[in-house]
């Protein structure tokens, strides 16, 4: 299937679902990876509506539909056993047509309040995609699983397994825009009918799942993943660390398995492919912010997070704005001399805190090394070769760790004659980065046009600031 197919198809889907393109987007493209998608939303927003639309993009579908409740019982979702076969010929057999072992999408209202039978059995469904009725183990035709819910599972009662499973996590919310809500109040709903040839057949399925597994990782993608990662787990492991030094703000980070990170480059390889790409550009990585957290109080910090991480990957990776506007030496060096009181430490600043760093290491970086270090108890980041949690590198105001930088402290004998120069040609440099980045994000079929993401906009902003005020 080609890209214009896709779109084409999207856009199909969502005449008349007044800002839900993301949700069906992304539906779409979690049923495509072989993944589910729980959406999280107050009752009457549309979540049904989303799951009946990724039923119709299939050819030859059938759906299933089920409310839970806590009284639901395994017969409901699964098929009632079979009374002949259980007198006859002494087997416990469930009777499946109609039911959710012969559909091809499954959408499962209220799933927190299924019981532990029915959880148990999804486990299985979702992950392997295969049902046990009676002696027989069924491959399942099943291609997507949305869950929904107005509230996330709650701690203590089992249900972490099943939550798992569910790779990406989306809040729908109510409609914002004065005029789409008045649409909605005031106007006939639309009709969605898609034309068979722009449905998804069964071969075509299975080619897409073919061709992701094809698409390449490069490396930025991986150091990218990798640095988050990294900074998620430093945070879990230093949740009352006097010194935060990822500035990441997440409250109780969450805990993702490498399973689940080996998923979510599936997402991104997936989204890639469908994209007609070749290889995962950093829009893809955009995704990982659907699949991070794991409560609505992480959602914040993880956006951040990742937002912040793809700003300064794009920087780095994408444009040297320094070695083009002053030269290579000093895409290494920040202007002004560094303060080593001691003669032995650079200073440099998290937050209200001063933390040192030994000036023979940090001189003896060299540009685009990463390095690791590890911290002491006496406010010292100690450069080492052995691998870490803390990935160290130079940069042009002082020193990055992870995703984020920190300026060294220096004297103010800054030299004279190019600063405006450098600041102006600084500033259009990185707007040319920023509308880069966007054009890769607007090219991007899954997600909202790059002005949908503000916290897109801040973590540049913040990366421009950041440049101006504590590289000169």
């Amino acid at each position: 299937m080609n890209k214009d197919r896709i779109k084409s198809l999207l856009e199909t889907m969502c005449k008349g679902a007044f800002e839900r393109e993301e949700t069906i987007a992304l539906s779409l493209l979690s049923s495509l990876a072989g993944e589910s998608i729980f959406l999280l939303g107050l009752p009457g927003v549309g979540k049904s509506m989303i799951a009946r639309r990724l039923k119709m993009a299939f050819k030859n579908s059938t759906g299933f539909e089920y409310l839970m409740s806590r009284f639901s019982t395994p017969d409901e979702i699964f098929g009632p056993v079979s009374i002949s076969k259980l007198k006859d010929q002494d087997t416990y057999e469930r009777i499946i047509d109609g039911y959710l072992p012969t559909a091809d999408v499954v959408f499962l209202d209220e799933i927190w309040k299924a019981g532990p039978a029915i959880q148990n059995a999804l486990l299985t469904v979702l992950n392997e995609k295969v049902y046990r009725n009676g002696e027989k183990e069924i491959k399942l035709p099943l291609k997507a699983v949305i869950a929904a819910s107005n509230e996330l599972p709650t701690e203590g009662e089992g249900l972490e397994a099943l939550w798992d499973r569910f790779l990406i996590r989306y809040v729908v919310k109510p409609i914002k825009d004065k005029y789409k809500f008045l649409s909605l109040l005031i106007d006939s709903p639309e009709e969605c009918t898609i034309p068979e040839e722009l449905k998804i057949s069964e071969e075509e399925f299975n080619d897409i799942r073919i061709g992701s597994r094809q698409i390449i990782v490069p490396h930025e993608i991986g150091e990218l993943i990798f640095s988050i990662r990294t900074t998620l787990e430093y945070a879990r492991e230093n949740e009352n660390a006097p010194v935060d030094i990822t500035e990441s703000d997440l409250v109780e980070p969450p805990y993702v398995s490498d399973r689940r990170w080996k998923k979510i480059m599936g997402l991104m390889r997936t989204s890639a492919f469908l994209n007609g790409r070749d290889k995962v550009d950093l829009s893809d990585a955009l995704l990982t912010i659907h699949t991070l957290w794991d409560n609505d109080d992480q959602i914040y910090s993880v956006i951040k997070l990742v937002a912040e991480s793809l700003a300064a990957n794009y920087k780095r990776y994408k444009a040297d704005i320094y070695g083009n506007i002053i030269g290579g030496e000093r895409h290494t060096r920040p202007i002004g001399e560094l303060l080593s009181l001691d003669g032995e430490n650079y200073t440099f600043m998290v937050g209200d805190e001063e933390v040192f760093v030994n000036k023979q290491d940090y001189d003896s970086l060299k540009p685009g090394q990463f390095r690791y270090g590890v911290m002491t108890d006496d406010s010292k980041l100690l450069i080492q070769d052995e691998t870490t949690g803390l990935r160290i590198r130079k940069t042009i105001d002082g020193i990055a760790i992870n995703s984020f930088s920190y300026a060294l402290k220096r004297s103010s004998k800054i030299r004279s004659g190019f600063i405006d120069d450098m600041m102006a040609g600084v500033k259009k440099e990185m707007k040319h980065i920023e509308e880069d980045f966007a054009s890769l994000i607007n090219d991007n079929i899954f997600l909202n046009s790059y002005d949908d993401y503000p916290f897109l906009h801040h973590a540049f902003d913040k990366m421009k600031k950041k440049t101006i005020k504590k590289g000169y």
